[in-house]
């Protein structure tokens, strides 16, 4: 049996090293990088459900297992596998960075480190998707931060630094309190493993009070990842001063490990704690769900506007997951793939849009069409996608998620349902202001979508259209995950 996944971890990890040694050549090996590694992630999708039946497993696909760490009280392994939760969310990283490393060929600025600290980021986001072992799990989530803190501290904004340390600390205590909660759940569960498959068999033993701890830890943890409110005030900051390729990185893969980590370690292991803290959670889901949508309303800067509505949009997830339920967790897993790609989308959209004008604040901008119409297209596009028009990628994902409140909590559904034409507002308001109208705030000569940014940007329209139009080729990866409670065919 090939270890495809040990395989793509090295694979990555050569990668991200020969860029940072390669100069000005980086772009070219951080591109045959990111085309391998979506070369593979194609094979593990091409192979993933005929493997599946052929060897019997029912719960991870392409298992890995070797002793890492032994100790007489306690073994350690390099554990790995993906389910169909994983593999969904193994794409959208393989996707994203082609997309990035194209949108950012540009890039001047030390670009080898450039382009290293882009591949790092996603090396550390696979990792974290197939990570069976605690420890294992918790080195390649704290590996992320790095990459991320040097992309908006030394290529960001007039403010990057603040940004760049607000999302460090905010993230990095997070961070403690979640490996508080995973090293209780280990050693207050009688296992002798670090290993996920262990845990799950004996999470079970602990106490009612010991898993509502336990869940709590993680849930903090992993939501501040989300963000949730009102542990959200660094996402904006960092959006803002982060440059465009770290935008689409921080939208696009870092707030879908909060939600992958809340249903692997919390969903996943502890189900007994769901009754006592499902309460919380619905309330923290419409907080979120709420101050994002009317935040929104308020705001005139571009990459401020598409950040606050991933809060909103991150909320709904959470609500998603809060449901416990198997149309629930599907509409999640689909809600945080479909926000991946148009919250990407949007982000490159603004940072082209400041690259034109020199600005991204939409009370100066107007009349964008008949000068820039590909840009417009792709605008409209990206914010039509986000309100959740039918026949693109977020429509399947927002129905489903409505659906499974409406079973699940009845009348409460109206609040995501009125975010939702909240949402539909802002967006069609920003549109209206910067796209058409009588030109105002362009200059005299305004240049249209580059090359290498239509590119990439191109690879998320039609990802956006494609999986829209055929939601399928996701839900049929999702549900054979056990945790959605529909088993393999």
């Amino acid at each position: 049996m090939f270890p495809v996944l040990s395989a793509t971890l090295i694979l990555l990890l050569v990668g991200t090293l020969l860029t940072f040694v390669a100069g000005e050549r980086a772009r070219w090996v951080a591109l045959v990088t990111s085309f391998a590694f979506l070369g593979l992630a194609a094979v593990l999708l091409y192979d993933f459900s005929g493997f599946a039946v052929a060897h019997g497993i029912e719960l991870f696909v392409y298992p890995e297992t070797y002793t890492w760490i032994s100790l007489p009280w306690m073994h350690i392994d390099y554990a790995v596998g993906v389910d169909g939760i994983s593999l969904v969310l193994i794409l959208l990283t393989a996707f994203l960075q082609l997309a990035t490393v194209i949108y950012s060929w540009n890039e001047s600025k030390k670009p080898g480190a450039w382009f290293g600290l882009v591949l790092l980021t996603c090396l550390g986001c696979f990792g974290v998707f197939v990570a069976l072992d605690v420890l294992l799990f918790f080195l390649f989530w704290e590996a992320v931060l790095v990459p991320m803190f040097f992309i908006i501290g030394y290529w960001g904004g007039p403010r990057r630094r603040y940004a760049a340390l607000k999302f460090f600390i905010y993230t990095h205590v997070a961070s403690i309190v979640m490996l508080v909660g995973l090293l209780v759940l280990v050693f207050y569960s009688g296992s002798t493993s670090f290993d996920f498959q262990s845990l799950q068999a004996t999470a079970g033993e602990l106490a009612v009070t010991a898993q509502v701890f336990v869940f709590l830890a993680l849930f903090f943890g992993f939501g501040v990842k989300f963000p949730i409110v009102p542990f959200h005030t660094w996402l904006p900051d960092a959006h803002v001063e982060a440059p465009t390729g770290g935008s689409v990185l921080l939208a696009g893969l870092l707030l879908k490990l909060g939600g992958y980590g809340l249903i692997r370690w919390a969903v996943q292991l502890l189900p007994g704690a769901i009754p006592h803290v499902q309460w919380l959670l619905y309330a923290v889901a419409f907080a979120s769900i709420i101050w994002g949508s009317v935040v929104s309303l308020a705001q005139r800067d571009l990459k401020r506007l598409v950040a606050f509505s991933s809060i909103n949009h991150m909320g709904i997830v959470l609500l998603a997951i809060a449901l416990y339920s198997s149309l629930g967790l599907l509409a999640a897993v689909l809600l945080m793939f479909a926000h991946g790609i148009v919250s990407a989308l949007l982000f490159m959209t603004a940072g082209t849009v400041h690259h034109s004008t020199g600005s991204r604040d939409i009370s100066k901008l107007g009349g964008m069409t008949p000068r820039t119409p590909v840009l417009a297209t792709t605008i409209m596009i990206g914010s039509l996608a986000s309100l959740g028009l039918p026949a693109l990628i977020s429509f399947p994902a927002e129905f489903i998620a409505l659906q499974a409140t409406w079973v699940g909590i009845g009348y409460w559904v109206l609040v995501p349902l009125i975010a939702l034409v909240v949402t539909a507002g802002f967006y069609i308001w920003m549109m209206q202001r910067m796209l058409f109208g009588p030109p105002r705030g362009l200059p005299e000569k305004v240049d249209d979508v580059p090359r290498h940014e239509g590119m990439a940007m191109g690879i998320l329209v039609a990802l956006t259209v494609v999986y829209g139009l055929l939601p399928f080729l996701l839900v049929n990866l999702i549900v054979s995950s056990p945790v959605v409670g529909i088993p393999f065919p």
